[in-house]
């Protein structure tokens, strides 16, 4: 895994959880507001676990998949609660079906709030833990 391409998922990924941050910010003054949360959510998951898996190879762990990938960041201390993040993976496989059943939404809107703080800590540790990368001209 190349500098550039570890700075180029950190950059989107840091770009991408900004705008989850918006929309979780934002008013739910109508339907829409929690099914534009719900896309970015989507966006945002799997650009964590891309960016978490491009990390891991940058530091000689191999995964392929978004669960390998999560479960490796857990055995590496980089996040800390397996749990929550697989069910992050769950909700967003969930996310596909949710037109079919529209109280999912709500449920759905819901987790992703409770979602964000650990995003946040996590985010936040990959950045300091590359910064250099990152900062990088």
């Amino acid at each position: 895994m190349s500098p550039r391409k570890l700075k180029d998922s950190l950059q989107n990924l840091q770009r991408a959880f900004l705008k989850l941050q918006d929309a979780v910010a934002t008013p739910r003054t109508s339907p829409l507001v929690a099914e534009g949360t719900i896309q970015r959510f989507e966006f945002v998951i799997e650009l964590f676990w891309k960016t978490l898996k491009r990390a891991l190879e940058y530091e000689g762990r191999i995964s392929k998949t978004p669960r390998e990938s999560l479960k490796e960041a857990f055995q590496a201390g980089w996040i800390g609660n397996e749990l929550v993040w697989l069910s992050m993976l769950d909700s967003r496989n969930l996310t596909s079906h949710l037109y079919l059943h529209p109280e999912l939404v709500d449920a759905t809107y819901e987790k992703i709030i409770t979602y964000v703080p650990e995003m946040d800590n996590v985010l936040a540790f990959l950045l300091r833990r590359y910064e250099e990368i990152v900062s990088a001209g």
